[in-house]
């Protein structure tokens, strides 16, 4: 059954992006593209292009890979990441967009791209169909805080990064206060602590 795992990189503090994050800087100042160091630290190449990682973290990459079928995120990643210049990191997934209004112009690559403008929940229902049983993964702070609040978010990947950030983008600043969560996996590494989550209902 599709799941919709919102998986993302966080500090300490609880941030997934530093402060003035932009176009430029997708990550933030104050260094936090450290946040993602567990993911780039190998030296040899993954089947998708990554760099492979070191140690048990290349297990959780080879999870996130087989297990996903489809991208979820918002309009304000997707115009960080400049929509990953048509290519989203794993290779040919289909990409949907939640957004109020779609680009004008699309990059092209080898990553199609669906431009939600009628809601998170058509968005998610659109991805799960797009994942073809597989799971969705979610990226982003103000989608997965609405998914939250939605009661449609199934799990949660969190990889806790050693670095205190202070100020930045917070992944649960506007998150409903009821949620129970469930531990499902940890995984522990140098690098990051992988934590994988329940969301119960």
């Amino acid at each position: 059954m599709t799941k919709i795992v919102a998986d993302m990189s966080m500090s300490l503090d609880g941030f997934i992006a530093g402060p003035d994050d932009t176009p430029a800087q997708p990550f933030g100042s104050r260094n936090a593209e450290q946040l993602h160091n567990w993911l780039f630290s190998g030296r040899e190449l993954h089947r998708e292009g990554f760099l492979r990682p070191e140690g048990r973290n290349v297990q959780i990459v080879d999870a996130m890979y087989s297990s996903t079928g489809a991208f979820l995120c918002g309009r304000r990643l997707y115009d960080l990441v400049k929509g990953w210049n048509g290519s989203h990191p794993i290779r040919g997934l289909p990409v949907v967009v939640l957004t109020h209004a779609p680009p004008e112009n699309v990059p092209s690559g080898n990553s199609s791209f669906t431009f939600c403008t009628q809601g998170l929940k058509k968005a998610v229902d659109t991805a799960r169909a797009q994942a073809k049983g597989k799971d969705v993964m979610v990226h982003g702070a103000n989608t997965t805080q609405q998914l939250l609040k939605e009661g449609l978010a199934d799990e949660l990947w969190l990889h806790i990064v050693p670095i205190i950030l202070g100020e930045g983008r917070r992944l649960f600043e506007r998150t409903a206060n009821s949620i129970q969560l469930e531990v499902l996996e940890t995984v522990e590494t140098p690098q990051a602590i992988h934590l994988r989550y329940h969301v119960r209902r």
